[in-house]
């Protein structure tokens, strides 16, 4: 088990203890991180709603560059 596993570890530990000090001064993604984790742990996460491919086709034609991306 590596630095990064033992923080994750703790702060997750501290999170279902409802200790949501923990979370402060992190960025904002690495929050939602440990929160979709905790949310898996507890098997409370969904499925995102998100199609990945209609995405990225979106993206790329807002950008000018109508071209598929393949699989």
């Amino acid at each position: 088990m590596n630095l990064s596993n033992i923080v994750k570890t703790d702060v997750l530990a501290e999170l279902k203890q409802g200790n949501t000090e923990v979370l402060k001064g992190l960025p904002p993604v690495v929050a939602m991180q440990y929160g979709l984790a905790l949310q898996d742990e507890v098997g409370q996460a969904e499925k995102s709603p998100i199609n990945d491919q209609a995405l990225n086709n979106a993206m790329l034609k807002l950008m000018g560059k109508d071209k598929k991306i393949a699989d």
